[in-house]
């Protein structure tokens, strides 16, 4: 939750006795999946939580707008430090203009000897750090190391950050859903009608997402399938991508529907038969999770975190970025074998509930939290020992 206005008292206490963690990212309402991680953490946490003040210092809109809110972020941080005493600083980072806005965050906290958690979310963070120059790839390094933990997506992350930062001492924290909002989604879902089928995609229209091959597969699908439907919730390079819909004479079976949320995002996936995500590098996509709580069947990529909770052949299909055939030929599967949709429907529901349920996962939060804070984290092997 937010905190209210601090009162007086002792630095870093409020007066009902708890920490105060400043919690770092980009604005609640952007697009994306950190905002979708964030408020779904803050909406979650438990009776016994810290305080918890949020800071944003991104938000969508042009490049003025944008640098606006990163110096409005830093002396609003500056304050949570100095004046509201906060005792942890919780940094939600991604790559490139992210890393030089959260990498300042960090070096103020540590300035003022406050504790400092870096949450890494960035699908491309390794390529990111390789593509850098030397003292950048030696902020980057000092950046991780310097925190009290740093906290990645899954295990393949964790490894990915271990190498670039040997010495950081790292924990997994799943990706958080909350399953409250899509509850029931599979109990109204329509069936598969004869040679159609829905399947769904949400994200950035780009081809990190693989939206240009996911077009041909559509193709592809929909020779086989005439009546098939791809819902397209998502912005980006909306133009490039209805000219390859109409390339693949596919204006029938696309329908576009902007960036959606709430209720209309839940509408979708009651809707849709098939979640799919053919991505080229991920951290641990939220949409793919959100398909688990409606009781999807995925087809996606082994790129990042996805292969740790994605099992082909058992909650959904892993095909390797960039083969059409494979995917339009997993899409097709799921759309006819009705036994198989609904095993996978239910290890995904079965899934979500246990380890990605956003009140599980923020209780795990608030523990590291007071870990943190009383140095039982400085005793963990540094990663790769």
């Amino acid at each position: 939750m937010d905190a209210a206005m601090p009162g007086e008292g002792e630095a870093g206490m409020s007066k009902t006795g708890q920490a105060r963690v400043a919690m770092v990212g980009p604005a609640r309402n952007v697009r994306g999946g950190v905002s979708a991680v964030v408020n779904a953490l803050l909406g979650a946490m438990p009776d016994d939580a810290p305080d918890v003040r949020y800071v944003p210092t991104h938000v969508d809109g042009p490049k003025v707008l944008k640098a606006m809110a990163a110096i409005a972020g830093f002396f609003r941080l500056l304050w949570a430090i100095t004046a509201w005493r906060c005792d942890l600083v919780h940094i939600h980072m991604a790559s490139y203009a992210s890393f030089a806005r959260k990498s300042r965050a960090v070096s103020m906290a540590r300035l003022f000897r406050r504790k400092v958690i870096v949450h890494v979310h960035g699908a491309q963070f390794d390529i990111f750090f390789d593509g850098a120059g030397p003292s950048t790839r030696r902020s980057i390094t000092r950046t991780l190391t310097s925190a009290d933990l740093v906290i990645a997506l899954s295990e393949r992350w964790e490894e990915k950050l271990g190498r670039i930062a040997p010495e950081a001492r790292f924990r997994v924290l799943p990706n958080p859903v909350d399953t409250n909002l899509l509850a029931g989604v599979a109990a109204g879902r329509p069936e598969v009608p004869a040679s159609g089928g829905r399947a769904l995609f949400l994200g950035a229209f780009t081809q990190r997402k693989g939206i240009y091959d996911l077009m041909d597969a559509a193709a592809e699908v929909a020779a086989a399938r005439p009546a098939f439907v791809l819902d397209l919730g998502g912005d980006r390079e909306v133009g490039e991508v209805q000219k390859r819909v109409a390339q693949r004479g596919l204006n029938e079976n696309v329908r576009f529907m902007g960036w959606v949320r709430g209720e209309q995002k839940a509408d979708a996936f009651r809707r849709a038969h098939v979640f799919v995500l053919p991505s080229y590098n991920e951290g641990l996509p939220i949409a793919v999770l959100e398909a688990f709580a409606a009781g999807l069947p995925v087809v996606t990529t082994p790129v990042g975190g996805i292969p740790e909770v994605v099992k082909d052949g058992v909650n959904g299909f892993l095909v390797e970025p960039g083969d059409v055939g494979a995917l339009s030929a997993a899409i097709i599967r799921l759309l006819e074998d009705a036994d198989l949709r609904a095993k996978m429907s239910e290890a995904n529901l079965d899934l979500v509930r246990t380890r990605h349920d956003a009140g599980v996962v923020a209780r795990l939060l608030v523990d590291w939290y007071a870990d943190v804070l009383r140095g039982a984290v400085s005793d963990s092997a540094p990663h790769g020992r």
